[in-house]
């Protein structure tokens, strides 16, 4: 049987632990997460919830299919949350995947996947 006291300690553990059980999270990208684009980006810059170690951030561009497109060569920016790469080649119209990986201060590896949609018809006017 569980005394209050009990209770209350594991719920001022749970409390104190959350903190350091959160990891680096993708906030923002550009190009954005399902984003219709009229251009072919230049650039691809993520936004995170605290500093990422940019030497650990890396990013590739995929197509839909998941073949190889490019690898983006991550940088610091002059936000201390966010990092941008060039895209080194024109992308052609079409869907395309881009896989992000990213380490915070305390090591911890976050990796994940997004994807958006080169469309140079999205910008024309009717």
């Amino acid at each position: 049987m569980r005394t209050p006291a009990r209770l209350s300690l594991l719920a001022a553990g749970l409390f104190l632990a959350g903190p350091v059980l959160l990891h680096t999270k993708l906030v923002k990208a550009e190009p954005g997460i399902d984003a219709t684009v009229s251009q072919s980006p230049a650039e691809v810059r993520f936004w995170f919830s605290e500093k990422p170690e940019a030497a650990l951030t890396s990013a590739a561009l995929m197509k839909e299919d998941h073949s190889p497109i490019a690898t983006v060569r991550m940088k610091e920016t002059d936000d201390s949350l966010v990092v941008a790469g060039p895209v080194p080649v024109k992308l052609e119209p079409g869907r395309y995947m881009v896989m992000w990986k990213t380490a915070s201060k305390d090591g911890h590896v976050v990796r994940g996947t997004y994807y958006f949609t080169f469309d140079p018809a999205a910008g024309a006017k009717p």
